[in-house]
């Protein structure tokens, strides 16, 4: 099992702004996005009855969100481990709460967050930190949420770095026990044998792919071009809503579905893929809540074959 994940945050304008934190766990990408230069807002107060006090910066921005799978701990004690983080590397908190104090759900609905399926906030269990660094002439700025929902812990960084700081570079590699880096799909399949295909996205009793890029079908597509004696399963999984073998026959439509988008958009070989599905049999969370019901709702690609 991936027991720790490190990512790396690296503004490669100047050394003194790389940026190392270490999650308590295997972690996934599930968002990221950069702008060279932007305005954005910081909420540094609580809810203060209409509004809160909102910290304005301008800057070089990244935003990413990354699950932590397996987690048992509370939003807070996630919190706590990346504050410590940041500290020992030069950063001083300027605000943080937790959810009652900060002001629960008006004071979550006045951040700019990542929305679901890739970042997912629990309403009665978040933490929130602003804390801030001098690099050279100016000032780093982090805003950090951690939530929970399942069995995973949720991670969403903001990064404000000063403009002439743009070159913003967002990582993250997970270690297995040994101490061996596992980076993105495709090491993910060299050592693992599997991943799950994170940013697909279906709707209860629904087999259609949106009309959009998948970065990780991209990346499977890749992977299989640079390994043609590979062979693939696509394997559906859905939720528990309905019977097991209506849910089977969904969940292999799913599968079916991303086998053809590979084949037809991105140019994959049909011998390297099969597609099967396991209707609600091998859930990652709770189906007694939207958000588990969910995560179940994914595609995951196992090697059978080199």
């Amino acid at each position: 099992m991936i027991r720790a994940a490190l990512i790396s945050l690296l503004a490669l304008a100047t050394p003194a702004a790389a940026l190392e934190l270490e999650l308590p766990g295997a972690a996934e990408l599930a968002h990221e996005e950069v702008e060279t230069a932007t305005t954005y807002s910081l909420p540094v107060s609580p809810w203060l009855g209409s509004s809160a006090d909102m910290l304005v910066v301008e800057g070089a921005l990244s935003r990413s969100v990354w699950q932590v799978q397996d987690y048992a701990g509370s939003a807070a004690q996630l919190m706590a481990l990346l504050r410590d983080q940041l500290e020992a590397q030069g950063y001083e908190a300027i605000f943080a709460c937790d959810t009652v104090l900060c002001g629960g759900f008006d004071f979550r609905f006045a951040m700019d967050v990542t929305p679901e399926p890739a970042m997912h906030v629990d309403l009665g269990e978040y933490s929130y930190l602003v804390a801030e660094a001098r690099i050279g002439e100016g000032t780093d700025y982090i805003g950090l949420l951690t939530s929970r929902g399942g069995t995973r812990g949720y991670v969403h960084m903001v990064r404000i770095s000063p403009a002439d700081m743009a070159d913003l570079d967002v990582g993250v590699s997970t270690r297995s026990p040994a101490g061996d880096e596992i980076v993105g799909l495709h090491d993910r399949l060299d050592r693992v044998g599997a991943a799950t295909l994170a940013d697909l996205q279906f709707d209860t009793g629904s087999a259609t792919l949106s009309d959009r890029d998948y970065p990780s079908l991209e990346d499977l597509a890749a992977y299989l071009a640079d390994h043609p004696d590979t062979r693939v399963v696509l394997v559906g999984h859905t939720d528990a809503e309905g019977s097991l073998e209506g849910n089977i026959a969904l969940s292999r439509a799913r599968a079916v579905a991303v086998r053809e988008h590979l084949i037809d958009s991105l140019g994959t070989e049909p011998a390297q893929l099969a597609a099967e599905g396991v209707g609600y049999l091998a859930p990652r969370a709770n189906n007694a809540s939207d958000e588990g019901r969910q995560r179940n709702r994914r595609v995951e690609v196992v090697i059978v074959a080199r």
